[in-house]
This record gives C-alpha cells, structure tokens and sequence, in this order.
C-alpha cells in the first residue's frame, strides 16, 4: 500500500451488516489508482487476508472535499 502512496482516511463496517466494509483512501493520483487496480501481488495479499475482491466497488470522489480531515480518526 505505501508503494502505491495510499492514506487511509476512514474504515468501518456498515451499521446494519457488518459484513460490509467501507474504506475511503486517498491516492496521490489517478496513475496510482490505476497501478493499485492492477497490483496483482497486492490484490492476492488482499484475497489472503480475506477480502472479497470480486465484491469491491471502488467510487473515486473528488479530493478538494476531504483535505480539511487528512488524519481524521474516530472510534464510536
């Protein structure tokens, strides 16, 4: 994940089924996104550890609305 210059901003499971799991990470750019997608040695390490691949969506939003919170951490 640091090759590709990715910041996790946010993780958590849906509040009504906590097999849904919502990520939001912040690339350094559109290149890196793409170089993620494509990262067969890491999307195996992903299969490994469990996640469902096939079961992803990814929905690039733009970044100038989450650059007020880049560490922003919570725990409910």
């Amino acid at each position: 994940m640091k090759e590709h210059g990715i910041q996790f901003l946010f993780a958590g499971t849906q509040r009504d089924d906590p097999t849904k799991h919502h990520i939001v990470m912040k690339f350094p750019n559109i290149e890196e996104v793409q170089a993620f997608r494509e990262d067969k040695e890491l999307t195996e390490a992903r299969r490994e550890a469990g996640a469902v691949i096939e079961s992803g969506v990814m929905t690039p939003i733009s970044n100038e609305y989450l650059t007020n919170y880049p560490h922003a951490h919570t725990k409910l």
